[in-house]
């Protein structure tokens, strides 16, 4: 009886690692998909494309961003956030995006970024959900400063 046990735990510890590995590598792919969809949703803003943002957000998205400039919060549904970038009120810039983390559970996920131009960094809380295969963004809480 002890043998079997103990030949069961072995046989578990040995495959542990394939499950870890099987499990990784579905969220890998989801990990640079989600990636791929807060740089579109970054590049669109900077590029004032109204029409890929559009594609890139949820519907009911939300965004909060605390200014220390101001020492406000704005805050914006996702079609608030899509005419200020229609209107030119948003966007125009070319900054850099750095992924601090990304964390995908099921079909949602989130990602921690720098982004950055030489003059002002945000950092941001970038909450996705996965609709019909494709990660959209749902919001975004972030703080808006120098970049030092």
């Amino acid at each position: 009886m002890k043998t079997t046990k103990t030949l069961l735990l072995a046989i578990s510890l040995l495959l542990l690692p394939l499950s870890a590995f099987a499990a990784s590598s579905s969220s890998s792919s989801d990990q640079s998909d989600v990636e791929q969809a807060v740089t579109n949703f970054v590049k669109s803003v900077d590029s004032k494309n109204s029409a890929e943002l559009q594609k890139v957000l949820f519907t009911d998205g939300s965004f909060l961003t605390y200014s220390t400039f101001s020492n406000k919060i704005e805050h914006y549904s996702a079609d608030q956030f899509i005419n200020l970038v229609k209107s030119g009120q948003k966007g125009g810039w070319v900054r850099n995006v750095n992924f601090v983390s990304v964390d995908v559970d099921g079909n949602t996920a989130i990602a921690k970024v720098n982004i950055t131009d030489p003059r002002l960094k945000e950092t941001g809380f970038v909450t996705l959900v996965k609709d019909n295969g494709t990660w959209k963004i749902a919001g975004e809480v972030s703080t808006l400063g120098l970049n030092k």
